[in-house]
């Protein structure tokens, strides 16, 4: 999915080789490691072959291989070094079969950017394996996640865009680390990928050069395998033949050792992809297949597979606007065989588990899942002889968890390849939860605990009867739930809201019985999900020119732009926000320039700006660190100064009388004191830039993102400051700034006392939008407590933006802001059953359930007030 672009603003020359901190493990074993023999037992083990998993079980591994696994009949050789897992699961490996990790190398800087070979469009002599770091961290980080195995491919910036290579996370170099396959008697040495749809056309922008079109990709595609099967024909009639290494590897596949990996998200560009390998009679397997549920019965008649990428939010470019979560389910059930992969880093491979859990939630089975990422994508690599399932005489690679494989509350413990132990928690948990980039002199903060949902005790309560056809119930409704999280001083407990015109009635304890009024029943009910620093409403899901109004470019200082003037309350992605149980957002300027403008605060609700907004200007934002250096100024220091300057001129303007002058004019509330300051702002550094700036010139600041925050925790509780987390999952060194991002940053500063929150942030691709339920939920994966984690996203929330009064909890008077679920609201493949708005539904997911696929995905435009994302069709 990714392509050359990504990089393209990264100026910096610098390439950092990690070396791991402990020795990755050699391919090769000693005679003694042969002999050794490891039982792990009192295990729950999922085969990967086997639907149920085995109770009680135990796994036996020799030399690199299963030896026995299973569970009474099991015996343990005599001088087996035995490990008893108490009751934790192992899984297969995971096999990821589509990854940049290692020619994509951390951190994201343009000297680790080997990805897409831009000198031409057509490029099948490039090949993987040169670029390939094996000092990446990436590769530690995967291990993290339970990956074990993964297909590494070349980027889709070209219309060949080279041979990808097929590696086992284990070994110093890529020679230790490459694998091939096997079909029958014939080896597979790889994969060569190719790609159709935007991401190539947008080869020939400013270049002059074709492609400009599909048509002209797939011209491309065909020209280049038809030269291949001539020289093919050429070789075959033994002819003299001058050797081309263009040509060679087309002929590999259409010889049928390399799979053809084909980039493709439009369903039509799918069949383009289908036609092309039906016409020169090679294998292919169908990367992202984002609207393969438009065409899924052509792909089980075709015998077509398909590697999804499966992302929390649709956008970020048009071909991607048609994302749905079930489209996994439905592919599935048509009979196309499916795996599902993290494009490491558009999902990061520590997280792959939590990517096969969205399947999940769109209706796959939790066996189909997980045979999705393990023996399912094993096949589609030839590698299934080998690995992807737990049976004697295979590989012994395989992940320890701590729970079920798609649980929230799961993480890996332990990951083994070749039956080495390459990932353990208690030495290496810095891959899996960040800081793995830290000073060897600095250690991550302790780790905490998981919190489930837990007992909740009700107290015995009086029955009640309400009848909606008396005066004071008259167009009420009642929202009854097993958990209701108000975050309000009353706590959780099973009962009723009652709600009437727009506002919060009853809260109730208990059971009560209800007549001639509607009632909606849950599962959990919480107040509307708050986003306390986003660029929604601002930055639209299309990702074109059209749809971007987050950054003005035309001049670094930007303090009297407001955010009021840009929000559009009919962007499509505040309608799929709705659908996720967001009610407010916080919608900011970007990240471009050191003085972005004024936020404000928006229902996600408005059919207008003014309906929408609830403080129309909230906020004054300014950025430090990378992102805001850019022709002017060009250095953190400058960007300081021009801070500094504007802030002192606005304190003199002030005092004098004279023209007005709009830029002074914007910051004077927030020297005032009547509007907060965001500094965005990542590294450590630039936090204490930001508190000194605060301090000189009497400011009330808001850290936002704050990746580095765990690291000066007391600084910043001296301060007094509070901090809007970045997103749990922000990619850990997607830039320079971010390579000590920590999964449990929230958690550490939340229990030091320090007000937080946590947000979504900007997106500049693909997902367009971060979830802000999904990414607490991580954060109560990293620790956090989970009613903690839901007020950091509600009264929290609404308390930093000074809206607390009316919403972030549920209390009488509040405004009906309610989001029911059918599950725990931080488990994975938990729904958002119904959404509340001002006491109205806007969305149902019984509504959304009933539309035909193609009238689930966003619509051109939002549907604004009262309609949400699926109800106005």
């Amino acid at each position: 999915m990714r392509w050359f672009a990504l990089y393209a603003p990264i100026v910096i020359a610098l390439s950092l080789p990690f070396v791991p901190a402990r020795d990755p493990v050699p391919v090769a074993n000693t005679s003694a490691d042969a002999e050794k023999v490891l039982a792990f037992k009192n295990a729950t083990i999922h085969t990967a072959v086997d639907d149920k998993p085995l109770e009680n079980a135990t796994l036996v591994v020799r030399g690199g291989k299963i030896i026995d696994l299973g569970a009474a009949e099991v015996r343990i050789p005599a001088g087996a070094e035995v490990i008893d897992l108490k009751g934790a699961v192992i899984i297969p490996g995971l096999v990821d079969t589509h990854s940049h990790v290692g020619v994509s190398s951390r951190p994201g800087v343009s000297a680790n950017n080997d990805l897409s070979e831009m000198s031409g469009p057509v490029q099948p002599s490039v090949r993987a394996i040169d670029s390939f770091n094996a000092d990446d961290p990436g590769i530690r980080m995967a291990t993290a996640g339970g990956v074990t195995t993964a297909n590494v491919m070349p980027g889709s910036g070209n219309v060949i865009g080279g041979q990808t290579v097929y590696v086992k996370y284990r070994g110093r170099s890529i020679e230790e680390m490459r694998i091939t396959g096997r079909a029958g008697a014939k080896d597979i040495v790889g994969g060569l990928k190719m790609a159709n749809g935007e991401n190539p056309k947008g080869y020939g922008r400013g270049k002059g050069v074709a492609p400009f079109t599909r048509m002209k990709i797939a011209a491309l595609q065909r020209e280049t395998f038809q030269k291949a099967k001539e020289y093919k024909a050429k070789i075959d009639a033994g002819g003299k033949v001058d050797r081309d290494i263009t040509l060679e590897p087309l002929v590999e596949v259409l010889e049928g050792k390399r799979t053809v990996h084909f980039h493709c998200h439009r369903a039509d560009d799918l069949l383009t992809a289908v036609r092309i390998s039906e016409e020169f009679g090679f294998e292919i397997v169908l990367q992202h297949a984002t609207e393969g549920y438009r065409v899924a019965d052509v792909l089980a008649k075709k015998k077509i597979p398909v590697s999804l990428t499966i992302i929390d939010s649709p956008g970020g470019k048009a071909e991607t606007m048609g994302l749905l979560e079930e489209n996994a389910a439905v592919l599935n059930k048509a009979g196309v065989t499916v795996t599902i992969n993290t494009d490491d880093s558009i999902t990061e491979s520590r997280f792959m588990l939590r990517s096969a859990a969205i399947a999940l939630r769109g209706g796959m089975s939790e066996a189909d899942a997980l045979k999705a990422v393990t023996i399912t994508a094993a096949k589609l690599l030839h590698l299934d002889h080998r690995l992807g399932s737990l049976a004697k005489g295979k590989d012994a690679d395989f992940a320890i968890l701590n729970g079920a494989p798609f649980s929230v509350y799961t993480r890996v413990t332990q990951t083994w390849i070749d039956g080495k132990k390459v990932f353990d928690e208690t030495t290496d948990r810095a891959y899996r939860d960040g800081g793995f980039a830290l000073p060897a002199s600095e250690k991550l903060p302790a780790e905490k605990g998981r919190f489930g949902e837990g007992a909740r005790p009700v107290p015995k309560t009086e029955n009640r009867t309400f009848d909606g056809s008396t005066a004071e119930l008259k167009g009420a409704v009642a929202v009854q739930a097993d958990h209701i999280h108000t975050t309000g001083p009353i706590g959780t407990f099973a009962g009723t809201v009652i709600v009437k015109d727009g506002k919060v009635l009853h809260v109730l304890r208990g059971e009560h019985t209800f007549k001639n009024m509607p009632v909606y029943k849950a599962k959990h009910v919480t107040p509307g999900l708050i986003d306390p620093f986003c660029s929604v409403g601002l930055s639209g899901a299309w990702n074109i020119p059209a749809d971007q109004d987050q950054d003005e470019p035309s001049d670094p200082n930007q303090s009297d732009l407001s955010a009021l003037d840009g929000f559009n309350p009919r962007e499509p992605l505040l309608d799929f926000l709705q659908a996720n149980g967001i009610t407010v957002v916080h919608a900011t300027p970007g990240r471009q320039n050191p003085i972005a403008g004024r936020g404000g605060v928006f229902r996600a609700d408005g059919a207008t700006v003014d309906s929408a907004a609830i403080v129309p200007v909230g906020s004054v934002i300014v950025n430090l660190g990378e992102s805001s250096k850019g022709k002017t100024p060009t250095s953190r220091m400058g960007v300081a100064a021009l801070v500094r300057k504007a802030f002192a001129d606005a304190q003199t303007y002030q005092k004098q009388a004279g023209s007005k002058n709009a830029k002074h004019e914007a910051l004077i509330p927030a020297l005032e004191g009547k509007v907060p300051v965001y500094f965005a702002a990542h590294r450590k550094d630039d936090i204490q830039t930001a508190l000194r700036l605060a301090s000189e010139f009497k400011l009330k600041p808001v850290i936002a993102l704050g990746t580095e925050g765990y690291r000066m925790v007391d600084e910043l509780k001296k301060a007094g400051v509070p901090v809007v987390v970045h997103p749990t999952m922000q990619r850990a060194g997607g830039s320079m700034e971010t390579l000590h991002s920590y999964t449990g940053t929230a958690r550490v500063l939340e229990e030091a006392g320090i007000p937080v929150t946590i947000c979504t942030g900007f997106e500049g691709y693909v997902p367009k939008t971060r979830v802000l339920r999904y990414e607490a939920a991580m954060a109560v994966a990293a620790g956090m407590e989970s009613e903690r984690a839901l007020r950091a996203i509600t009264i929290n929330a609404a308390k930093l933006l000074g809206i607390e009064k009316e919403c972030g909890s549920i209390e009488v008077g509040k405004v009906a802001d309610l989001v029911l679920y059918d599950g725990d609201p931080f488990e994975h493949a938990t729904h958002v059953t119904q959404t509340i708005m001002r006491g109205k539904i806007v969305y149902d997911r019984s509504d959304y359930l009933k539309l035909p696929f193609e009238r689930r995905i966003l619509t051109l435009t939002g549907g604004g007030s009262g309609v949400g994302c699926c109800m106005g069709w």
